[in-house]
């Protein structure tokens, strides 16, 4: 009932929000004959400084209409038409008008010379809005948004398919100005055609709570999507299928809506071809080698519904759905050999050859309102998701074990945040976050693990683990801020509660077929934190200097207690300040200069504290008895970033530095059939230090972006592995290009490679130095023989070299034939992927003092025939 009671109270204030009728701002525009101009544009904006607040066009009938806000009529407003051929017109807007008609008069022309007409620039600023024209970026064999965003000069996309601008993720992503998708825009990427997106905008400072632009600066970018005028108008309906040798299929059918009322990108999939859903659902499976696409070592079953949908109440309120069902079974094959040197001659050595099968089922709901306008913010976002994974690897090491793991996760969350703005200089905000999730997991392994810890060196039959983790917290803040000319000054306040329940107790299945249970083996660990912080910040908001101090302190008291170690308790309070420092100078109109500073303490949860160990493989024991305070860092980030939007051209280059102090230890014993690790109080330091630089820039003949990027990073720190506490630094060193030249009109190249070394050494004596190079090289031919066909060959090439050991490497290649029916909006597409058929890939990955190479069985040589059409 109290659950009840505050979710009736968090959504309360959004109601309300959302019972205020909105007036309406409508009218005609004709020309002097009382013909209509349809297609002009009408914008709403503000006198004083002939700002824009709303846009729309007219239609064919040339009507307009505008929804107003009741705090839009609170300043003197005029409505501004504008058409091709025809002179400007104005009129003012007071409280009591509702309609706006307007005549407009035929623009005076005369003769002037013949001219050549060019495309438009590829990319235009205007303000901080870099608008990309998505035709100059864009192929032939182009299918999805993703294929464009991530040939921008200036935008970097990942592995993950994150989105960076000037090396930093962007906080949002918009299509048409409105947030769908959240942090999944994956969805988006991979999922809206190429023919339908107009422009790529880069929103440099975007912030996404409107009342607080121009008074709380960002230091990220975001990202809007601006469609065609067509694909705005209607739903778009298409589906893919695939059919495969050796025999496997795909089907994915998709409903997508981006009118200005009514968003939508709705999808049901499945497939066994090795096509993981992660991005979509951000549930990651067995995990592939880095830098290899899943497909390729993963067989699986996979289906999934996908739903994503925003109905705008008028222009700044909407209420949005987003949920998914998930349903995966997936298979890997691996062999891992693990090589650990400590100083002097001492080594240890395992081989792990694992089948690793894995069943997910997770559902996912979230329920989002909010009003974000000029005047006005509140947000409100609940979500429950539920997910029961079922694990079983088999792993042939010294002897052959299997383990199975179940585990269940249910979390519940809802948020509420707004702002309220009196006299345009005082803002108050409010927010509040309630988290409650529960997960139950039971491991088993088989025959029992770890004889020499556990059942005195006695071989038993099965090891039986549970664990159960609770948790609670809700926190809320209160902020003010003050508007004085070019300075904010803004103050918050808030407390936190948390509390935690651990529960874990292991059972051993004797050959009698009784249970024992060894000691030291159990928790019951009741956690509790609360948590006051406040803080102060001054940001100045300049022409050319964007600056925010940050100064916050908490007050944290926490207690705990293990009702089966009862030496494992401790209560205490402490005191941080962590303050922070964000400065940017535009340098020029279109170069700028940052630095940003930030002091941080690390505090322990409860998955840091437990006294009892549990196990977490066959051969792998952990208990994280750790200081409440687990470190300080200090971390700094400068740089200079360059950009000739005519010329497009983008640079960037930043430098990063940070000390940690760490207040205790991990212990590592290493033997060949066991790791166990622990927390000691002992206080160490480590050290990072590093920099970037990356170069994009468009190249006209050719009609691609080259990018061309490095990096140095260097660390050091302190381990304590077998009893021996020695020192370790590390350097890698990376450097990569890209290119994807069009050499003639049928004619394409893409061409791609990554270059990474590293190295490790101690100033121990006999310390082993480790050294990797591994290099990675894509190439790709795409011809146009006729119109509407396209062929393409591409392969891809994994070279590693380590000092000591054979040269590995891995050669994939694959090809395709595709033609696009126009007329039907019909493509086909007959590709076989792993021509070469390799059977194996081997990679191999150093950290300070271990090498591990990996080998991962291959899908074989697959003859694959594909189909897209809209419906």
């Amino acid at each position: 009932m109290r659950r009840m009671l505050l979710l009736l109270l968090c959504w309360w204030p959004a109601f309300v929000a959302g019972q205020t009728v909105a007036p309406r701002l409508s009218g005609r525009i004709s020309d002097t004959l009382g013909n209509a101009i349809p297609g002009a544009t009408v914008t709403l904006i503000r006198l004083k400084d002939q700002a824009g607040l709303l846009f729309t066009t007219a239609d064919t009938a040339g009507r307009y209409v505008f929804q107003l806000l009741p705090g839009y009529l609170k300043e003197p407003l005029a409505v501004k038409v504008t058409a091709v051929g025809f002179l400007k017109c104005q009129q003012p807007v007071d409280a009591h008008t509702t309609d706006i008609h307007f005549t407009m008069q035929v623009a005076a022309t005369s003769l002037l010379a013949n001219v050549t007409v060019r495309s438009q620039a590829p990319i235009v600023q205007k303000g901080d809005t870099l608008n990309y024209d998505a035709a100059r970026f864009t192929e032939k064999s182009d299918r999805r948004l993703g294929d464009i965003i991530k040939k921008l000069p200036g935008v970097e996309v990942d592995e993950s398919g994150v989105i960076k601008y000037k090396g930093k993720a962007i906080n949002k992503f918009y299509i048409e100005g409105d947030n769908l998708l959240d942090d999944r825009y994956s969805i988006a990427t991979d999922n809206i055609n190429v023919a339908d997106v107009e422009k790529v905008q880069v929103i440099e400072h975007n912030q996404d709570v409107k009342m607080l632009n121009g008074i709380v600066p960002s230091d990220r970018a975001g990202m809007n999507i601006i469609l065609k005028s067509r694909s705005k108008l209607k739903f778009i309906n298409n589906a893919e299928l695939t059919g495969a040798l050796p025999r496997a299929y795909a089907v994915e059918g998709k409903n997508m809506a981006f009118k200005p009322a009514f968003k939508a990108i709705n999808e049901v999939k499945l497939n066994d071809m090795g096509l993981t859903y992660t991005r979509a659902s951000g549930i990651s499976g067995l995990q592939p080698p880095a830098g290899v696409d899943a497909a390729r070592t993963l067989f699986n079953n996979s289906k999934m519904v996908n739903l994503n949908d925003l109905y705008k109440l008028n222009p700044h309120t909407g209420i949005r759905l987003n949920g998914f069902y998930l349903r995966d079974d997936q298979q890997t094959d691996n062999i891992f050999r693990t090589r650990y040197y400590l100083p002097g001659a001492d080594s240890v050595a395992y081989t792990e050859q694992n089948h690793n099968q894995l069943q997910t089922e997770a559902l996912s709901l979230g329920l989002n309102y909010n009003v974000n306008s000029p005047k006005t913010y509140v947000n409100v976002v609940s979500s429950l998701n539920h997910n029961r994974n079922t694990g079983h690897t088999t792993t042939a090491a010294q002897n052959s074990i299997a383990a199975t793991n179940q585990y269940t996760s249910t979390d519940f969350n809802n948020a509420v945040n707004g702002y309220l703005i009196f006299g345009k200089k005082h803002l108050l905000n409010y927010s509040n976050v309630f988290h409650y999730a529960e997960n139950p997991q039971q491991t088993i392994f088989e025959p029992g693990a770890l004889q020499d810890l556990l059942n005195d060196r006695l071989p038993y039959l099965q090891t039986h683990q549970y664990q159960r983790q609770q948790s609670f917290s809700n926190g809320t803040t209160f902020g003010y801020r003050k508007v004085l000319a070019n300075w904010t000054m803004g103050f918050n306040a808030g407390l936190n509660l948390q509390q935690q329940f651990l529960d874990s107790h292991v059972e051993l299945l004797q050959p009698d077929r009784s249970y024992t249970i060894p000691k030291g083996f159990g928790n019951a660990l009741h956690w509790k934190k609360s948590e006051l912080f406040s803080g102060a910040s001054l940001t100045y908001n300049g022409n050319r200097t964007r600056l925010t101090l940050s100064a916050p302190v908490k007050w944290q008291y926490y207690r705990y207690a293990n009702d089966s170690l009862a030496i494992n308790k401790d209560r205490g309070t402490r005191f941080t300040n962590e303050p922070s420092v964000n400065w940017e100078y535009r340098v020029g109109r279109e170069h700028s200069l940052f630095l940003d500073y930030r002091l941080d303490y690390r505090t322990a949860g409860i998955e840091q504290v437990y006294g009892g160990a549990i196990i977490s493989s066959y051969r792998n024991v952990a208990s994280y008895e750790t200081p409440f305070l687990m470190s300080r860092n200090h971390s700094i980030r400068a740089g200079f970033s360059y950009k000739k939007v005519i010329q497009v051209l983008f640079a960037d280059f930043d430098v990063q530095y940070a000390a940690t102090k760490n207040f205790f230890m991990y212990s590592t014993l290493i033997r060949d059939n066991l790791t166990v690790v622990q927390a000691l109080p002992i206080l160490n330091n480590s050290k990072t230090a590093g920099t970037s630089m990356r170069v994009g820039k468009y190249i006209f003949p050719l009609n691609t972006t080259i990018v061309l990027s490095g990096g140095l990073n260097t660390s050091s720190s302190q381990q304590l592995q077998n009893e021996q506490l020695f020192d370790t630094r590390s350097v890698t060193k990376s450097a990569g290009i890209s290119v994807t030249p069009t050499v003639l009109k049928w004619l394409k190249l893409d061409i791609s490679s990554t270059y990474l070394q590293f190295n490790s050494r101690s100033a121990q004596a006999a310390f082993r130095v480790q050294h990797l190079q591994q290099w990675k090289q894509q190439s790709g031919v795409t011809v146009y023989p006729l119109k509407g066909w396209s062929l393409n060959f591409s392969n891809q090439y994994y070279h590693f070299a380590q000092k000591g050991n054979p040269v590995t490497s891995s050669l994939f290649m694959d090809a395709y034939a595709q033609y696009n029916f126009d007329k039907t909006k019909l493509l086909l597409r007959l590709s076989c992927t792993n021509i070469a058929g390799t059977a194996s890939f081997e990679t191999i990955r150093l950290s300070d003092n271990m090498t591990s190479t990996a080998s991962y069985m291959l899908r074989p040589r697959m003859l694959r025939l594909w189909m897209a059409f809209d419906f």
